[in-house]
């Protein structure tokens, strides 16, 4: 895979993807876009994979947007995002650990993952509307943070620091500077010793049933129940818990 500004390395199961534009303060242009979008669908397929850490080198997570080129004369909204994993089916689990800035689309694929780690001086920006520019996730995000944090986000263009973020729930942990990725590995190496099986299955039915009745939750239950239940992860489980020894997950 050639890859000019995401780096991206796997460790056991660990996948380490990094944005990888520190000049620019990791402003998402089209190559971006594009390299995160190959990289998560590897990541997706990759059968020994079982977590990613999603991070950025340099001053800051990203400072959104690369905005240098101007806006187009006729706008058409794009529809497909390839670097927001759930439109590549990803449900193998995400960890962001973002630092500094943390800006416009830059809070999107950070938000998108599954578990949040902020450093301290972490700031949340969606600066959009002062240059007239309406933000892309605006129907999306009142689905993961209250409506009333979501306003002054999108509404009031108002930054919102790590310790506010942490209350109103948009963040698992918030750490020192030097503990980031220590704290993200500590993670990615619990969720990569569980059963692959049954982590993706609850993953899929979480992102699945997001916004569905009761009885579509209850069909996508079933579905992943019935797989997960029915898996080799799942009888090697049983068969280690009744002979009190550490799991060899097959995986799947």
């Amino acid at each position: 895979m050639d890859l000019s500004v995401v780096e991206y390395e796997k460790d056991g199961h660990i996948a380490r993807v990094r944005l990888n534009r520190p000049e620019k303060l990791n402003a998402m242009n089209q190559a971006m876009h594009d390299e995160l979008g190959l990289v998560w669908k590897d990541f997706r397929d990759d059968k020994n994979m079982r977590v990613a850490i999603l991070s950025g080198n340099g001053r800051c997570f990203s400072a959104g947007a690369d905005l240098s080129g101007g806006a187009p004369e006729d706008y058409v909204y794009p529809r497909e995002f390839p670097d927001i994993s759930q439109t590549q089916n990803v449900f193998k689990p995400i960890i962001a650990a973002m630092h500094s800035h943390v800006v416009g689309y830059g809070l999107w694929i950070g938000l998108d993952a599954d578990i949040r780690i902020a450093t301290e001086d972490v700031t949340f920006w969606l600066p959009e509307p002062q240059w007239g520019i309406a933000t892309i996730p605006a129907a999306w995000f009142p689905k993961i943070m209250p409506w009333a944090i979501a306003s002054e986000l999108l509404i009031q263009a108002e930054r919102i620091d790590a310790n506010r973020a942490y209350q109103v729930g948009m963040l698992n942990k918030v750490v020192p500077s030097d503990q980031l990725m220590i704290e993200a590995e500590k993670v990615a190496e619990r969720i990569a010793s569980l059963s692959p099986m049954a982590v993706q299955g609850m993953k899929e039915s979480m992102v699945r049933a997001a916004s569905l009745d009761y009885s579509a939750v209850d069909q996508i239950t079933d579905w992943v129940q019935t797989r997960v239940m029915n898996s080799d992860d799942r009888k090697e489980g049983a068969k280690a818990f009744a002979e009190k020894r550490e799991v060899d997950w097959p995986g799947s």
